[in-house]
């Protein structure tokens, strides 16, 4: 009996030519083991980062968030705790049961919530870390940072890099920009009168306080002023994207995202270029590095989107999770890493699966050398990232005296040989890791 919908007639040409079609198409080859993954997320749920002069909970700060402004909630340790119970059943099979050094490095930000955040992360990941346990079987995990002073990995480049002010007046001074403004002043200036600040002429980032006030405050169940509706909440979350745009966005979106988080004495310095070197520098070496951890903010996540040109103008929610997965191929015939592939998912919400997504130009699983070359330009140049003004030549090198170069050349040549003689899996800094 003929199927639905071909009511017994023979098979005519086009279907003759549509499997042709479908057998001249490449292929796409098996995927293989991982070998590598590398996952960015945002901390958990936190109180307010600041207070406003008519804000009516101001005075009960100390009651309502008794570990301070800023500072993760139980919520946001509950957050994380899911979140590293995800990443253990997504990678049963790869990591060890336990915690080995020499597998799973964790970075953060010097920031008490991102801090917390990736302990609490690594209690749902590891079973050792976990509360609940016996005393005796209970073992932190070490979690690593560096003061935010000197963070060049995991921050935006907002004090340190003169070129990056440059290309955000450039789009701050944009007439899309300055029409979006124009047309919120009056809203300005009655949420001046409300709240008591001074917003018209001021960064956006200060309208952005407001908001994030007030919806910490409602997601914790406290009544919000009369005049917080939720018409003024919605234009206070565009004039949050409006600000977000302009700082990862276009113009010169390529340009900001080498930048970010990217001095110029260290390529490479930015986040996406130290996850691929992480990778390189593992398969290189024959490390038993499996996976990258870094515990971080909405701002290190909207930066590496905007990096990989996956900025959709939403702020990253809490807990957010932005995962890079290597494999290996099965029976890829091309060179130069053409045998391993990256995925990316971003985990947005714990209630749904998570997005499977595609860099720009590379959909589905992207050859390692493809994605290298797509986002080359997101990416900062070996020579180094030009962070200084376009108005100013950069700073010259001192000369150096042919022979004491060489003997500098020497010494460093020797430094890394012994370096590498006396490496053991565990000591990651021993080969200059961007980690």
């Amino acid at each position: 009996m003929a199927g639905p919908g071909f009511q017994g007639h023979p098979a005519g040409p086009l279907p003759l030519l549509l499997l042709l079609l479908l057998l001249l198409l490449p292929q796409a080859l098996p995927e293989g083991p991982l070998v590598f993954v590398a996952v960015v997320f945002r901390h958990g749920d936190r109180a307010p980062l600041a207070s406003y002069p008519t804000d009516p909970h101001k005075e009960a700060i100390s009651t309502l968030w008794p570990r301070g402004l800023g500072q993760l909630t139980p919520e946001g340790v509950l957050q994380q705790l899911e979140l590293g119970r995800f990443l253990r059943s997504r990678y049963e099979d790869f990591l060890s049961p336990k915690y080995q050094r020499e597998e799973v490095y964790v970075r953060s930000t010097d920031f008490d919530r991102t801090l917390e955040s990736a302990q609490a992360n690594l209690a749902g990941l590891f079973s050792e870390a976990a509360p609940g346990g016996p005393e005796a079987a209970w073992r932190p995990i070490p979690v690593h940072t560096v003061p935010v002073t000197e963070d060049k990995l995991l921050r935006f480049p907002t004090r340190s890099c003169p070129r990056y002010h440059e290309l955000l007046r450039e789009a701050t001074e944009a007439a899309e920009y300055q029409t979006a403004l124009e047309g919120w002043t009056d809203f300005l200036i009655h949420l001046e009168n409300f709240t008591g600040l001074s917003l018209v002429g001021e960064p956006l980032r200060r309208a952005w306080k407001v908001l994030d006030t007030l919806m910490c405050q409602q997601a914790h169940g406290l009544a919000l002023p009369s005049w917080a509706s939720p018409d003024v909440l919605r234009t206070l979350a565009q004039i949050s994207a409006l600000d977000i745009g302009a700082h990862v966005g276009p113009p010169r979106a390529a340009e900001k995202a080498q930048l970010t988080g990217a001095p110029p004495s260290r390529p490479p310095g930015i986040l996406l270029d130290a996850i691929l070197a992480n990778f390189s520098r593992a398969q290189r070496l024959g490390l038993p590095l499996k996976m990258v951890m870094y515990s971080a903010h909405d701002s290190t996540l909207l930066a590496l989107q905007g990096a990989l040109g996956l900025y959709d103008g939403h702020t990253p929610p809490y807990a957010a999770c932005l995962g890079f997965e290597f494999r290996r191929r099965l029976g890829d015939p091309e060179q130069d890493a053409g045998n391993v592939t990256i995925s990316l998912f971003y985990r947005n919400d714990s209630a749904s699966r998570p997005l499977s997504l595609s860099l720009p130009g590379c959909p589905g699983p992207c050859p390692l050398g493809r994605f290298r070359q797509l986002t080359a330009q997101a990416r900062p140049p070996i020579h180094g990232v030009p962070c200084h003004s376009s108005r100013e030549p950069p700073a010259l090198a001192a000369p150096v005296v042919p022979l004491l170069g060489g003997a500098v050349a020497v010494l460093a040549a020797l430094s890394v040989g012994l370096g590498l003689l006396a490496w053991r899996p565990s000591c990651l800094h021993t080969w200059e890791d961007p980690v």
